[in-house]
């Protein structure tokens, strides 16, 4: 059997390719009075050779990105890509950070979106909960909040309620009836959108929009 089918078969079954076999045999091989199987190849194409032997291997594929959640956050829907395993007990949650507040606000967000819901109308609140909301919604929900004790007329109020897809009075915060009464005397044409939030607090409020938007309709 002649040499260079010999070298084909041996790199063959190596599964390699035979330009590769004769390299490392004219590197590696000791001396000997017969012609070296490497002497067949012509100097172009062992430079070529060791250049793509010299190229270093591709990059591993990236890990697949985990998140751990807390028990009520491995009830939500998990982003492309992303394994969802159960945080430790006292393990930070990834997705809320542990805090009830975002994963009452996280909630609220993925029942807006399950309907196509954007524009939420909070009556009533103190400063300091409405910036919260604020930052808790940011980007995703549209919210408008009426100041409790400030200044508004019936058209405003009217118009508050044509925009809003879900209008929440927060009846347990620094809200005077006049406002409210605005808001709730007009429930039989805006019953659909209409929700009262008897508790104080971010999460009271955001859990309360969640289970108004997702009852059934009617």
């Amino acid at each position: 059997m002649p040499r260079s089918v010999r070298v084909r078969n041996l790199a063959k079954s190596l599964n390699i390719s035979d330009t590769e076999l004769l390299v490392w045999l004219a590197e590696n091989a000791p001396a000997a009075d017969a012609r070296h199987p490497a002497d067949f190849l012509p100097a172009e194409i062992a430079e070529r050779a060791q250049q793509a032997l010299g190229r270093p291997p591709p990059p591993a594929p990236a890990p697949e990105p985990v998140e751990r959640r807390c028990a009520e956050c491995m009830r939500l829907p998990a982003k492309a890509g992303v394994r969802v395993t159960p945080a430790d007990a006292d393990a930070v949650c990834d997705m809320c950070g542990s805090s009830a507040n975002k994963r009452a606000a996280l909630a609220m967000i993925g029942a807006f979106r399950a309907r196509g819901l954007r524009r939420l109308l909070v009556v009533g609140g103190g400063p300091g909960t409405a910036e919260d909301l604020r930052q808790l919604l940011s980007g995703e929900v549209d919210i408008r909040i009426v100041d409790g004790e400030g200044h508004r007329n019936a058209a405003k109020a009217d118009a508050d309620l044509r925009w809003a897809d879900v209008v929440a009075v927060w009846s347990s915060t620094i809200l005077s009836h006049k406002v409210s009464k605005l808001y709730t005397d007009q429930r039989a044409l805006f019953r659909d959108k209409l929700v009262t939030v008897p508790r104080r607090g971010v999460a009271a409020l955001c859990l309360a929009v969640t289970e108004k938007v997702s009852a059934p309709a009617g």
